[in-house]
């Protein structure tokens, strides 16, 4: 795929959206960025905490949103160091106790996958100082496609439980607007699209060349086309959900495609 074709969809998926999006919506309020309000380590840790459990099924059984409050209490404040001293088997009978989880220490179980994930997650956040040390950290990636893509490898290798898809999340969430997530619906998209691979690593190299080639940000790139795909107006009050038009969207594509092939 060329880079003209690159900034062809792109510009046709703006233009979907803005046709798409309910009446009274503005746009630009979901491309620069989510959370950006963290000042200590432990907001950091928070975010690796809440990312690891969204993966699959596993949102529905921790529901980590309701249970916030306890889940802190039981990490003494999401505190790295202390929660880094526990190992995974010590943290799932805690929460097993705390929230009546039955077979929660069965190895394979979403409890304890998401407490191997925290320990290890705790365990990787004490290498950093602080806050600007960790950012500093990040910043040393963000110098081209690959060195970006680095990162979320390099997590996914130190924390197992967060894969690569999980830690672009994580950044992502975090504010770090060079992160697209490369979830189901940007691989079906860049893949039914000829710009990637159907894999999420090969997706993300896709989102963050599109977005070079279009000068604007990889999260910006895949909120337009996630707010496609799922129709979820997250931000709206009360949110708005209109159904989502991927499938809508790449119809339109290849008749687009296919008439532009015509008249050449």
């Amino acid at each position: 795929m060329t880079y003209d074709e690159m900034v062809d969809v792109y510009n046709a998926a703006v233009k979907y959206l803005d046709e798409i999006k309910p009446a009274g919506v503005t746009l630009d309020k979901y491309f620069v960025g989510d959370r950006k309000d963290y000042a200590t380590m432990s907001d950091v840790f928070e975010q690796f905490i809440q990312s690891a459990q969204n993966y699959q099924m596993m949102p529905n059984v921790i529901d980590f949103k309701s249970r916030r409050e306890k889940v802190k209490e039981l990490l003494h404040g999401f505190d790295v160091t202390y929660t880094a001293r526990l190992t995974p088997d010590e943290l799932c009978k805690r929460f097993a106790e705390r929230f009546h989880v039955e077979n929660a220490n069965n190895k394979r179980s979403c409890w304890h996958k998401w407490s191997s994930a925290i320990v290890e997650s705790a365990r990787f956040l004490l290498e950093f100082h602080d806050v600007p040390d960790f950012e500093g950290f990040v910043r040393c990636f963000d110098y081209n496609v690959h060195t970006r893509m680095a990162l979320p490898l390099l997590i996914s290798e130190k924390i197992h439980g967060i894969g690569f898809a999980l830690a672009c999340d994580l950044l992502k969430e975090l504010g770090f607007t060079s992160y697209p997530k490369p979830d189901v619906h940007l691989i079906e998209v860049f893949n039914s699209l000829g710009f990637a691979e159907d894999n999420p690593i090969s997706t993300f190299e896709a989102v963050v060349r599109m977005a070079d080639v279009c000068k604007v940000t990889p999260y910006k790139v895949d909120k337009i086309f996630w707010l496609i795909c799922s129709g979820k107006f997250y931000l709206e009050m009360p949110e708005i959900n209109i159904g989502g038009h991927k499938r809508e969207f790449l119809e339109m594509m290849e008749k687009f495609r296919h008439s532009d092939t015509e008249r050449r």
